[in-house]
């Protein structure tokens, strides 16, 4: 394990925003269900993406560089290995069900304790769905799946959701997905809804869930990947704290549900605007809010940061779901910032965090092998009084295997 020194330095320049990896996903998926060619341009380069794209082609589908030639869904492996991402495991379960072979799912990290509680309610009396005691994988399952009312409380990640709606639209017969709560995590799932339409399906979404007519068939489409709201997350909050910084290749019209990271910074006092170079972040004097965290999960470890940073208090609710991500994100970031002199009041799904101008610095910090902990503490490091080590700095590679050439290129100062 390496451990990655930053010094604290002001970050200002050109950031060209990594792509989508809600996204990627979504693409490589529905066109892997489209019997057919499609070109998927710009897809991310991702732990996660390696994950799916094996995925796919366990499946039956062909990825080569850009060019996706999906197939109806076969088995051609019998195992898939989804490393530690939460989206391939949880997309692809009802996917694999289409087909009546077995599949076993595994993966590593978290990954195997993270809940798949929602597939096992509705899955286990109708269909193989077997995995150890203690834990969620390795997952066997097999199909063939059928059409029929398959109820889920909307409080659970949005994952589940997105899964279904990629596997009934091709069963015999309509479906309905009932939703016992409101939908949290919504706009993952008007993400789904957007890129399964692009490839001829349709879906009708009502006040309770979803209507979904059965026998469609996905049609070949070529699509370019936008860049993503979630890792421009951190350099936004950089900007604000450090010197100007520049967004490129960021749609002002993204269904992406981290877009909302642009509208809590702007309600905390940031000056952010859209330009025609791109998304300008400048210098701000930030206020603490409160922040709903219920539709954004993702965002909670850097609007943390954020709020560490802000003139009075910022109070983080609807957290909970922080706690089931790679890693628990609420204890995680409440440990590191807590080493950096950072005063908070925790509860079991928000916190409130008393602002400070500086961070304490020569302190290490654990990355808790999760990616959105490491670039977080990365941009605290912009605000600590000296030095801070993150003790594995590579977790980034799930998400955005980038993310510290882009900071030493905005002016980090980084030793090994």
């Amino acid at each position: 394990m390496l451990m990655l020194k930053i010094t604290p330095n002001k970050l200002t320049g050109t950031v060209h925003v990594v792509s989508s990896k809600s996204l990627s996903h979504r693409y490589v998926i529905a066109a892997s269900l489209a019997e057919g060619v499609s070109n998927i341009n710009n897809v991310l380069d991702s732990d996660d993406l390696v994950a799916t794209k094996a995925a796919v082609m366990a499946l039956g589908a062909k990825v080569e560089g850009s060019k996706v030639t999906g197939s109806k869904v076969k088995r051609v492996h019998d195992l898939i290995d989804c490393h530690e991402s939460g989206s391939t495991l949880r997309f692809f379960i009802p996917i694999a069900m289409l087909q009546n072979e077995e599949v076993t799912f595994t993966g590593r990290g978290k990954l195997p304790e993270r809940p798949q509680n929602v597939y096992e309610d509705i899955f286990k009396d109708k269909y193989l769905f077997s995995h150890p005691e203690s834990s969620y994988l390795p997952l066997t399952v097999s199909g063939p799946l059928k059409s029929g009312n398959y109820e889920m409380s909307g409080n659970v990640s949005s994952q589940f959701v997105t899964g279904l709606l990629y596997a009934l639209p091709l069963v015999e017969g309509d479906s309905k997905i009932v939703l016992t709560s409101p939908l949290e995590s919504k706009g993952y799932v008007d993400l789904t809804l957007d890129v399964i339409k692009q490839f001829g399906i349709h879906i009708e979404s009502n006040d309770d869930g979803f209507f979904i007519p059965g026998n469609q068939k996905y049609l070949p489409h070529d699509a370019t990947v936008e860049g993503d709201y979630s890792g421009a997350a951190f350099f936004v909050v950089a900007g604000l704290l450090g010197s100007k910084i520049l967004l490129k290749n960021l749609r002002e019209d993204s269904l992406q549900g981290d877009k909302a990271i642009l509208d809590f910074c702007i309600k905390m006092g940031g000056d952010i605007q859209f330009t025609k170079e791109g998304l300008l972040v400048n210098p701000s004097n930030t206020k603490g809010i409160t922040i709903d965290l219920g539709q954004t999960p993702d965002l909670g470890p850097i609007l943390m940061v954020l709020g560490a940073l802000s003139e009075g208090d910022t109070l983080i609710t609807n957290a909970s779901r922080l706690r089931i991500k790679e890693s628990d994100r609420l204890a995680a970031m409440v440990e590191n910032l807590t080493k950096m002199g950072v005063k908070m009041d925790v509860y079991e799904d928000s916190v409130r965090i008393y602002g400070q101008k500086t961070l304490k610095g020569n302190v290490t910090l654990h990355t808790f092998g999760d990616h959105r902990i490491a670039m977080a503490c990365a941009v605290a490091s912009i605000k600590a009084d000296g030095p801070i080590t993150l003790d594995d700095e590579k977790v980034v590679s799930k998400s955005y295997p980038t993310f510290f050439e882009v900071f030493k290129s905005l002016g980090g100062i980084l030793n090994d």
